[in-house]
């Protein structure tokens, strides 16, 4: 009789492990492992099925170089973006390591950065017959659609949103 009811609760617990939830950590170690395959099937030329393809693979970004990511038209409000207005003052243009403003230019050097959507910066100013230089952080929050620029001294943030 006990060896019966032992039995019956053997099995009743592999059925309960084979029914339960996973845990959150299960979860969590199975989504890294998933996005480790594609980050691996992307670096070696394949690509995992299902996951959306690049039109124009991303290209290395040279030492120094601002990552592409920050390229665009920004505002830090909504009538900064619109083209057909003469007092854009917010506006902000970043193409390659040019960052233009109303009326001034900035020349990009990376000088570190903890990722590809924040970096530090020593940007060259030219505008309005002076020339300077500071030392700011660039970072990229909201999926992408928020540029925060961070001055060091004095500390200040300017937020734009994507155009």
């Amino acid at each position: 009789m006990i060896r019966h009811l032992l039995a019956g609760l053997l099995a009743a617990t592999a059925l309960g492990a084979c029914n339960r939830e996973p845990s959150s950590a299960e979860k969590d170690a199975a989504a890294e492992a998933a996005v480790a395959r594609a980050e691996k099937a992307a670096r070696d030329g394949k690509v995992a099925p299902g996951l959306p393809v690049a039109a124009n693979p991303a290209k290395p970004v040279a030492p120094g170089s601002l990552p592409p990511a920050f390229d665009g038209h920004w505002g830090m409000r909504p009538a900064d973006c619109d083209i057909s207005r003469a007092d854009t003052k917010g506006l902000l243009i970043v193409k390659g390591d040019t960052l233009t403003f109303y009326e001034a230019t900035a020349t990009a050097k990376v000088v570190g950065g903890p990722s590809r959507y924040k970096v530090v910066t020593d940007l060259t100013y030219k505008g309005e017959g002076q020339e300077w230089s500071t030392r700011e952080t660039l970072e990229l929050t909201a999926a992408g659609t928020v540029l925060l620029r961070t001055g060091q001294s004095p500390t200040k943030t300017y937020r734009y949103e994507r155009c």
